[in-house]
Parts: C-alpha cells; structure tokens; sequence
C-alpha cells in the first residue's frame, strides 16, 4: 500500500498517492512550498528590480516633536535574500548601541550650530504643521537671529541671543517670534543630547503694549451705508464687517454656501473653539448686501487676495474721509454697537465668538455719555 498525503490546497485537503506531483482533484501542484511569514522583529525583504534584496527592519520607536511614534529602523541592501538574513542579527546590534550610548549622538551633533538646528526643525512634521503665516512669521524671524547662524549651539550664551534681540527690534511681537526661533533650536540640540535644558526660555521681551483699537462712529456708519447705496459694491464688505462682526480673515473665508438669507444667519468664523463655526446673525441692513454678493460670487463670499483688498479698503477710507481705522476696528464696532443697544452680555459674547465677557470687554467702547445715562437709572430717583 503506497503512503498517502493530504492536498496542499487548504481548499481540497483531500488524501492522495504521496508520488502525485497534481492533486488528481483539484490539480494543485504538490511540490509547492509556501515561504513562511517572517517573525517580528526579523523585518522585511524586498526583492529589488536590479535583482539585489533590500532588508527594513523596525527595531523600536521614538517620539518626534509633535509627540507622535517614529520607528527606529535598521536598512540595508545586499546581494542575496540570503545575505539580509545573515546580516540582520548585527546590523540590530550596531543600532541598539547607538541608540543606547547618548555618546554617539553627541559626537555625530558636537559642531551642531543654530543654522543646522533650524535646518533640521523645518524638515520636521512639527514645522509643516505649522499653518502659512506662522512660516512667514518665523522665516523673519530666522533671518534676524542671522548674526548667530554659525555658532555651535553648546557654545550659545544666553546673554548673545538676549543682546541681539534688545538691538534688533523694541517691540513684543518680532521679539517673541525671535525666541520662538532660538527655542526651536534648543528643542533640536536637546533631543540630541547637544544640551540638557532650553535656554531660549529665560530671554525677556519688551513688554506688551497692546493698542487700543476704537470703533467707527455713526457719521462713519452712515458714510459707509450711502456709499455702497451708490453703486460702489467694495464698501459692502466694510458694512458686513461692522454689522457682522467679521475679523477680515473671517471675511475672506467665509463660504458661500454657508449663508442661509431665508433664516438671516450665516456659519463661519476662525481663530478660537468658540469662535470657530459660529452663527453669525444678519441684520437687515446687510440683507442687500449679502444677496448682491451671493449672487455674485462663485464659492467664497470675498473672491480677492489679501493684498488687494487691503489696498481697497485704505482707498475706500480715504475717499469717503471717514475715521481712519483699521479693518479690526469693524470688529470693535459690532461689539460697541451692542452693548451701547443694551444687548445681553451673554448674546454679545456669543455673536463675536468669545470664550468668555472679559475677553469681549476689550472689544466695546461706551462712550462717557452713554454710561452717565445708565447711571442715572439707578435709584428712586431714576425717572428725573
């Protein structure tokens, strides 16, 4: 009786001769070996079109700036699949004492200066998270702390990065941003073990002072309304500012088909959480006005660069010599006009997308008049 074998084909399985090079019921041919999975942490082989065999072999994670896993890997390219193999056990070897010996990172970055810091930081995914005017931001910024390039990061004293800064701008914002770049920097050289902490955190910057934007007056209001009434269609985006409460990038982001006319309402806004997709009300004067550019526009309520429309609204404001503000004080004029209204200071916050009052206080100017009006309403003696 000759011996007998199971089908290789697990969709047959049936007994046959063990002499059968073919299954005689299904044909599966029986002298087929199947390559077995490799194990973890053997990696991977890839046959590679010149013929030769690459080996990728993940042998632990890190965590990247963003705080997310990146995989430590051991690569290769050899001759025969064979060859990988043989290879792998020491190529693990070689990089787990690198990655365990601080040393060796020490040596590869001794000469690291800011320059390649910063070269490092922008090919991060910390860096390409970081949205276009952020990048524009620190570009400047990066070209200010120039002086400082070429000097080794080890060797950077506090004083050098603090004392170009005190001589390179006097204001909050370009200082902060200087120290944004020089803390980048430090964040590179102390995953590297270059330095232990991040001295950039200890350099000062001028003090904040924030200037009070003021809002326009009703003479403007009325400016404005009566010069979009004649046919100039560019002050309807100044109205629709200042009655909606829109930040000029809010503006230039809002979608059209986010604009509900019937319902007198629209959906957009930017900046906070609470900001962020928040229903805007329209009043009814901006009903003519928002029809016409609905109408209008294709996709985004205002379909112009930033530039232009910049240079439109200094125009516009010269023209029509009205009070000469920025297009934020449109923002700070939605919220005078409704507090000066009497609108609940809850409803006032939720219009313009605040966390909270206090942060919309600094958006309404009362002016003396109107609160030497409201005080006189307090006590029994309200009505003389």
């Amino acid at each position: 009786m000759s011996d007998t074998v199971i089908c290789k084909n697990k969709r047959c399985l049936k007994e046959i001769d063990a002499g059968f090079r073919f299954c005689p019921h299904c044909g599966a041919d029986q002298r087929r070996t199947r390559r077995t999975r490799r194990a973890n942490g053997e990696g991977c082989i890839y046959a590679l079109p010149n013929g030769k065999y690459k080996l990728d072999c993940v042998i632990g994670y890190d965590v990247d700036d963003l705080g997310k896993l990146v995989p430590q890997r051991v690569t290769g390219t050899f001759t025969t699949r064979k060859a990988a193999i043989e290879a792998l056990p020491e190529l693990k070897e070689r990089k787990r004492a690198e990655l365990a010996d601080p040393s060796a990172t020490q040596k590869k970055y001794a000469s690291l200066t800011l320059s390649d810091a910063w070269e490092i930081f922008e090919a991060s995914r910390a860096y390409e998270s970081l949205s276009k005017s952020q990048k524009e931001k620190l570009g400047i910024a990066r070209r200010r702390v120039a002086p400082l390039e070429n000097r080794r990061i080890a060797d950077l004293l506090l004083d050098d990065m603090q004392d170009l800064i005190d001589a390179t701008v006097s204001t909050y914002y370009p200082a902060r941003d200087m120290r944004t770049v020089f803390s980048h920097c430090y964040k590179v050289a102390i995953k590297r073990d270059i330095v232990p902490y991040n001295k950039a955190s200890y350099l000062e910057l001028p003090l904040l002072h924030e200037e009070e934007r003021q809002p326009f007056t009703h003479d403007d209001l009325a400016f404005f309304l009566a010069d979009w009434r004649r046919g100039n269609h560019f002050t309807g985006y100044i109205l629709i500012m200042c009655y909606a409460g829109l930040r000029p990038g809010e503006l230039m982001t809002q979608l059209i088909e986010n604009i509900h006319l019937d319902e007198q309402y629209m959906i957009g806004g930017i900046k906070t959480d609470a900001g962020t997709n928040r229903t805007i009300p329209l009043p009814n004067v901006l009903i003519p006005v928002m029809q016409y550019f609905v109408k209008k526009s294709k996709r985004k309520l205002l379909e112009m660069n930033k530039d232009n429309f910049y240079q439109r609204y200094w125009e516009t404001i010269e023209r029509l010599g009205v009070s000469h503000l920025s297009p934020y004080s449109c923002r700070h004029t939605y919220m005078t006009e409704l507090a000066r209204a009497g609108v609940q200071p809850g409803i006032i916050t939720a219009a313009g997308g605040h966390t909270d009052y206090q942060t919309t206080l600094r958006y309404t100017h009362i002016p003396v008049a109107d609160m030497v009006a409201a005080a006189n309403k307090i006590g029994p003696d309200s009505s003389t």
